[in-house]
């Protein structure tokens, strides 16, 4: 494994990347429907072989240093599958994945791969914001049998809506870097500016004011 990366490393990757993107007006919409002026691409890190190595060397840290104890990964479709994927090669564990809803076709499943009832899953996602991807996806695993043990991600935003999401469900969330960092590291390199700081400060205090 690489070394320890702290939650500014992670931020200063992902800026580089060019992740972060900003837009008032038009707004970004999120899964939960609220809108808001930033959003983080986390996908655009699996195009850059450094710096996804650095995003799964810092996850395999996690599971290290936690002790973290679970029988299967648990990508979150689309953008937890790959971390995953890679996860569940290099550390030898089976690999599941969920998707947004159920097929139309076929068996209808949600969870995919070989699922047996009592297993322990560690979830994969690239970005916690309102949290309703996750609570989705916690839902659908306890739907087949599943027990969640907890969530990695590459981005924490802080939300009281997030909060809420992870108290009901009593899951516990890992995540390498947040959205403060992420804004201290876009105004210090020059990717956002004081005022588009202010406005994403203004969202992130209040969603759903915002949005309206």
């Amino acid at each position: 494994m690489g070394k320890n990366m702290s939650p500014r490393d992670i931020a200063k990757v992902l800026i580089e990347k060019n992740c972060v993107q900003l837009s008032i007006n038009p707004p970004f919409t999120y899964a939960s429907g609220l809108k808001g002026p930033i959003y983080c691409d986390n996908r655009l890190v699996w195009s850059h072989i450094d710096a996804r190595q650095k995003i799964i060397d810092a996850f395999k840290n996690i599971c290290a240093e936690k002790n973290l104890e679970f029988d299967a990964f648990c990508g979150l479709a689309t953008a937890g599958i790959p971390h995953a994927s890679i996860l569940a090669w290099e550390i030898k564990k089976p690999l599941l994945y969920v998707r947004g809803g159920s097929k139309s076709h076929g068996k209808q499943n949600q969870v995919e791969g070989d699922v047996r009832p009592g297993m322990k899953v560690l979830l994969v996602e690239d970005l916690v914001n309102q949290g309703k991807s996750l609570g989705d996806a916690v839902v659908a695993v306890k739907s087949v049998g599943l027990e969640p043990v907890g969530c990695l991600t590459i981005v924490d935003y802080h939300t009281s809506g997030a909060r809420a999401v992870l108290k009901e469900h009593d899951l516990t969330l890992h995540s390498l870097t947040n959205f403060q960092c992420l804004l201290e590291q876009a105004e210090s390199q020059g990717t956002l500016s004081t005022t588009d700081v202010e406005a994403i400060q203004n969202w992130h205090q209040d969603p759903k004011s915002w949005s309206v």
